[in-house]
């Protein structure tokens, strides 16, 4: 029985920041050693959080052609699709962050859904895709691994190594003066680059430059002034 996550309670971009910010505390506690990038999802998922983690060919498990992941609470087990593994690292343990999210932010939500009687051989299951991705309690999630795997404070440090304590502010689709001056003219055709050079610095090692670039404009690190979307 799929669980209908989207039906959880809002929750503010602070309070999953916070949630977040504690399970790495917790976690440093548990490992005797504050934790740094790259964060080791894997080893929270099985080690502190007792769950197994698998990789399985979740579209031919679940049956839908766009499944990420899924997470059974009851036999405390998350799987990954295991394409992501072999073709989006990046991606991967994002939804490793995303499951975590689920397990951390809608425990309660779960467990109320859980006190009710299943049929014979029923299992109650979270189920992760792309098409679900802008759905309440699916947004929560992401926005959890977000700030589990580029800690806020992280990510601002790694940033002003690069480029100082100033945003990037985007004004041109292409920089008039090409690629030799990216910080005096700073474009839009350029942010994966910038967010490959924070990710680098901050041995973001797990973390898509996409993820990142998203997480910069989130932050206020990179502003947007032009007529195009920054991120896509």
């Amino acid at each position: 029985m799929l669980i209908d996550i989207d039906r959880v309670s809002w929750l503010s971009k602070e309070h999953i920041k916070s949630e977040a910010a504690l399970l790495l505390d917790n976690y440093s506690f548990f490992r005797g050693m504050e934790v740094e990038p790259p964060i080791p999802l894997e080893h929270i998922i099985e080690a502190y959080l007792g769950f197994t983690l698998e990789y399985e060919d979740l579209e031919e498990l679940i049956g839908f052609s766009d499944v990420l992941g899924a997470t059974w609470l009851r036999q405390k087990r998350i799987a990954i699709n295991e394409k992501l593994l072999r073709e989006n690292i990046g991606r991967m343990f994002f939804t490793c962050g995303h499951e975590i999210g689920h397990i951390m932010l809608h425990s309660r939500y779960i467990a109320g859904h859980e006190a009710k009687p299943l049929k014979r051989n029923e299992e109650q299951e979270i189920v992760c895709r792309e098409v679900a991705s802008k759905k309440r309690g699916e947004w929560q999630a992401d926005y959890f691994a977000a700030c589990l795997l580029m800690p806020e404070e992280n990510v601002r440090r790694a940033f002003s190594t690069v480029f100082g304590t100033a945003p990037l502010i985007i004004h041109n689709q292409k920089s008039c003066f090409g690629r030799s001056l990216p910080l005096f003219d700073p474009a839009w055709d350029r942010v994966n680059e910038f967010a490959r050079m924070v990710t680098e610095h901050g041995n973001f090692t797990n973390v898509s430059k996409e993820a990142m670039r998203v997480r910069l404009e989130e932050l206020g690190l990179l502003i947007n002034n032009t007529q195009n979307r920054l991120l896509m």
